[in-house]
């Protein structure tokens, strides 16, 4: 039997970066309802207009209150995709219930204090909560993961970042595939600059994160008011792996002699692919399938969305 999923907050991605007739996979409704291993129920949302603009669209049924939804239905899985003020009380109050999984859109709370309260209540309840820092679930990124650990590139030499839209919002994208390819290696960081570019309350900081082994990696906020940039630089010792346009397109690049100048060695691009980031939200529909149905481990764990959620707070701490 499909497992029956509610979607709190009809919103951009919970419901409006797609339709049914798009190619790719944008949005929660999108996932679970193309998924067959799901039954999309339908979607709470404080105002009325965008949750029944969101059934039509997506088919199911428009819930007043989260409440009312389970008294209605029967309810396996929730997404929660309201704005990010809300993470928190609503994460607090799914806990009510009898769930098989949550999944929560990012960052996991607003504070370390929040997070630590969702972290115990999820555990004690032994709700499954995922988080979607969406770059896990995608298949091109994760060979890339398994090559850095297997040492394949050797060792990591330093790196680069560029992002916008508030360091806990956008960010911590960025921090969280810091974490993901690198491990947890951080010592120390120097905060450099901010701007607020989106939400007063978290502005996007730039600042240079040192780890243990001398390596390290530079955070730059570029003003999203500008333009829309997300990409991610990360060199070795025999390869440069490069991630642009949002982390749809991945270049890498080899250690080769310079064929110019004797003695020199250059990076050369080798490669250079198209990733499936525009259907990740189905690779993570899929993953929590996996995980309900055969024991899958989680690809975004709520630890992994607090790992990055307290690498934030330091980087905010530092600088203010």
């Amino acid at each position: 039997m499909p497992f029956n999923v509610l979607i709190t907050g009809a919103g951009s991605i919970g419901a409006f970066y797609d339709s049914p007739s798009s190619d790719m996979v944008l949005t929660h409704a999108h996932a679970f309802r193309k998924h067959e291993g799901f039954r999309l129920v339908g979607f709470v949302d404080v105002d009325a207009r965008n949750a029944q603009k969101a059934v039509s669209l997506w088919g199911g049924a428009v819930f007043s209150s989260v409440e009312q939804a389970f008294r209605q239905e029967h309810i396996d899985i929730v997404c929660v995709c309201v704005p990010d003020d809300h993470h928190y009380p609503v994460l607090k109050e799914l806990c009510r219930y009898p769930l098989k999984m949550v999944f929560a859109e990012k960052p996991l709370a607003k504070t370390l204090g929040q997070a630590e309260e969702i972290l115990r209540m999820y555990r004690d309840k032994n709700i499954p909560l995922a988080i979607n820092y969406t770059r896990r679930f995608v298949p091109e990124l994760e060979t890339i993961k398994k090559h850095v650990e297997a040492g394949a590139y050797g060792k990591f030499v330093t790196g680069s970042g560029f992002y916008g839209k508030g360091l806990l919002h956008n960010g911590s994208h960025m921090i969280d595939l810091v974490h993901y390819f690198l491990g947890d290696i951080l010592k120390s960081i120097v905060p450099i600059s901010s701007v607020a570019d989106y939400y007063p309350d978290d502005k996007s900081i730039s600042a240079i994160l040192q780890f243990h082994d001398t390596s390290s990696f530079v955070l730059n906020h570029v003003d999203c008011r500008l333009f829309t940039l997300f990409e991610m630089d990360l060199f070795f010792e025999r390869r440069r792996i490069r991630m642009t346009d949002l982390g749809f397109t991945l270049e890498e690049y080899d250690v080769q002699d310079s064929e110019a100048f004797a003695g020199y060695r250059n990076i050369v691009k080798v490669r250079q692919e198209q990733t499936s980031l525009g259907n990740a939200l189905y690779y993570a529909a899929e993953n929590i399938h996996e995980h309900l149905t055969n024991g899958a481990p989680l690809r975004c764990t709520v630890q992994d969305g607090y790992k990055a959620l307290e690498t934030c707070m330091k980087i905010r701490e530092q600088y203010e």
